[in-house]
């Protein structure tokens, strides 16, 4: 009696386990399959409100390892103690949870016939789901777990993460249903699901580059948070910035890349840091990217990327994805019991547009920071005409934790999507120059202080998952509200017909 009532419990723990040790850094992609049988064993099993319940554990489960790196960066720099911090991981885990819940639930309620779909559909919807206000999470979609192998990612140029990240559900699910029901015609969907893949992958558009490129470096100083706004540390911090600067320049750089608040210094109240700024552009006769805080006239600031021409001329784009409880506070912090977590929170202004910079190469994209991981930013930036991809971060607060490849995994998929080279600066690493593909062409690894120089060129023309970036990644979303109101709409007819007979 007690294993039949722990089993669909165990399914669940496995299943949520599984799917998150397939993500970064692990990248057990064998553990999909798993994962996949597990869930869909757990779908057959269960009526529509213990779907809900069942598919929120696995759900809850998932994100409590995915997203376990939370822990370090609540205890190390928000100074909470153990036992707060991990009941506000919790607390997220089980907000992003609730998607895994309300698929679990509608598939359930749709029946054996087509359940596999709609879990697949439902999945994905959430995916996109917790990108969107009010959560802006738009972390782990399932396709991060290819990046090491980019030619299996060849498909993202086309369908955009998310209705990729539906394609492949289908596969997994459609094979898990097929197994448990011992029936060929589900095989049949994964089989045209994996032919679809294919072919998406042969017909992925080519990089279209300008001929001429420029020699890009990323700089990595590896500045702890600890000592970086240390008074005392600022002329060591500054001759490791400015040195690697140097050793890119001798290396053949004509466009310097510096990390997240490389330098504790404001580009703006500083005229000294300016000047500095602006003679090392012009006396090596190359760009230099750079981030600071940025203000305006009303005392609003900014978290900022600065292009400084080898002219001098100074060009600003202030960051539009804010992180929630880092650089704003949401209306959950209001809460007495979160106060806690957001004492030491930015009160940040974010920016208006995803405007572009001038670079060496022509315009640019940036991204500072966890705006990357915002599929939709990168799009609208291709669309203007950027031709090159650059993010800036400081990963510091994650440690040697999943967290900094998870979020390298992001910039590759951004990559890849706009058919875009895509330059990463990480102060304390990962570091890396992606090329079109999805390759990665340089990188440097956590804790390590250096500088990657590589070629660079500029890409032209838009891919689908660029130009209809905003429906492909609606395209689950729009479908599974359709399942629902279908599955309302039956039931009220059903409840009509009985109460009319």
């Amino acid at each position: 009696m007690k294993a039949t009532i722990c089993k669909p419990w165990l399914l669940a723990t496995l299943g949520g386990v599984s799917t998150a040790l397939a993500l970064p850094r692990w990248h057990w992609v064998w553990a999909l399959p798993v994962a996949a049988l597990a869930l869909a064993a757990l779908l057959r099993q269960a009526t529509p409100k213990r779907a809900f319940v069942l598919g929120f554990w696995a759900g809850f489960c998932h994100w409590l390892l995915a997203v376990s790196w939370v822990m370090e960066v609540m205890t190390r720099y928000g100074h909470l103690s153990g036992g707060t911090a991990f009941l506000a991981l919790a607390v997220m885990s089980a907000i992003l949870g609730a998607f895994w819940g309300v698929a679990f639930w509608v598939a359930a309620r749709v029946g054996s016939r087509w359940g596999w779909a709609v879990l697949a559909l439902g999945l994905a919807a959430g995916e996109m789901a917790q990108g969107l206000p009010p959560f802006n999470f738009p972390w782990n979609p399932l396709v991060a777990a290819f990046v090491p192998w980019p030619s299996l990612l060849a498909p993202v140029a086309i369908l955009g993460t998310t209705a990729y990240g539906l394609l492949l559900r289908g596969v997994l699910f459609s094979a898990a249903w097929g197994v448990w029901a011992r029936n060929v015609r589900d095989f049949g969907f994964t089989a045209l699901g994996l032919s679809l893949a294919v072919i998406l992958g042969l017909a992925t558009p080519r990089f279209q580059g300008s001929s001429e490129g420029a020699r890009v470096a990323a700089v990595q100083p590896n500045v702890p948070l600890e000592v970086r706004w240390d008074g005392e540390n600022l002329k060591t911090i500054e001759s490791w910035v400015w040195g690697l600067s140097q050793e890119a320049v001798a290396l053949g750089a004509t466009w310097v890349v510096w990390p997240e608040s490389a330098v504790p210094r404001l580009v703006e109240r500083d005229p000294d840091f300016r000047a500095a700024l602006g003679n090392f552009a012009k006396s090596h006769g190359v760009w230099l990217t750079l981030n600071s805080i940025g203000f305006d006239e009303t005392g609003n600031y900014y978290n900022s990327m600065y292009s400084v021409a080898p002219e001098g001329v100074l060009s600003r784009y202030d960051k539009v994805h804010l992180v929630p409880f880092g650089e704003y506070v949401p209306l959950l912090g209001r809460i007495a019991f979160f106060r806690p977590l957001v004492r030491e929170v930015g009160g940040f202004t974010p920016g208006e547009e995803a405007r572009l910079l001038p670079g060496p190469v022509g315009s640019f994209g940036g991204a500072v920071c966890y705006e990357v991981a915002f599929p939709l930013h990168a799009a609208e930036q291709v669309r203007k005409g950027a031709g090159v991809l650059v993010t800036v971060t400081n990963d510091g607060w994650y440690g040697d934790s999943a967290a900094p490849y998870q979020h390298l995994a992001l910039a590759i998929l951004r990559a890849i999507e706009n058919r875009r080279y895509l330059v990463r600066a990480a102060n304390t690493g990962i570091s890396a120059i992606v090329d079109p593909y999805g390759r990665v062409l340089q990188q440097l690894p956590l804790r390590e202080r250096g500088v990657i120089v590589t070629e660079v060129k500029a890409g032209t023309g838009l891919t689908p998952a660029a130009r209809f970036a905003l429906w492909l990644h609606l395209l689950p979303v729009c479908g599974f509200a359709v399942v629902i109101l279908a599955t309302v709409w039956g039931s009220w007819s059903r409840r009509k017909r009985r109460a009319h007979p």
